[in-house]
């Protein structure tokens, strides 16, 4: 494996051992967004979106977020009802971390759509002011978290695809036990 490689995979382990790092990343971003806009003196993303199209935006993303936490749902049901030889091992080797990037996926999910539906309610100027930063944060960390479920479903259902498909394994051969003469009716004693 090149170096490349071993440095691209070394990133993905962190990343998928740490789910935080996506608050993190949707923070770097949001903040980079801010600097460019105050260095350039352009609006920020909400700003020149009429405030009805922004409630559109706002009720479009929480129910999206919303769907996205019931997908994260259906994969932890996945992930529970796995039962096969190589799920058995992710979860021994693995357990901790998957039910912390389970938990940040719906967690996250619900943050989306809490400041989403109290945008609906606060943002009722001309201008988003603050709230339309909020909404933009949370829109990357939702989109962060999206890309961290479909990662995991995508793993979950590759172990699940390699126990089913496994040739199954035959019981273990039982070696009878032989009488000796002399010993009775016990077997194996000499």
């Amino acid at each position: 494996m090149t170096s490349l490689g071993v440095f691209a995979r070394q990133v993905r382990d962190l990343w998928g051992e740490r789910p935080g790092i996506d608050w993190l990343m949707a923070v770097a971003l949001l903040l980079g967004h801010l600097i460019y806009c105050h260095v350039t003196h352009t609006e920020a993303l909400f700003a020149s979106i009429t405030p009805d199209r922004r409630k559109d935006i706002y009720t479009t993303a929480a129910s999206a977020s919303a769907l996205i936490g019931g997908f994260g749902t259906a994969a932890i049901s996945q992930y529970a009802t796995a039962s096969g030889r190589r799920m058995l091992e992710l979860r021994r080797r693995f357990g901790v971390s998957l039910r912390r990037n389970w938990g940040g996926i719906l967690s996250s999910m619900l943050v989306v759509t809490a400041i989403c539906l109290l945008a609906l309610i606060f943002d009722t100027d001309k201008h988003p002011g603050y709230m339309g930063w909020l909404v933009e944060s949370v829109l990357l960390l939702g989109a962060f978290r999206a890309a961290r479920l479909i990662w995991l479903f995508g793993m979950l259902i590759d172990v699940a695809d390699q126990d089913v498909t496994e040739p199954r394994r035959s019981p273990a051969v039982a070696i009878p036990q032989t009488r000796r003469p002399g010993t009775g009716n016990r077997p194996g004693l000499s």
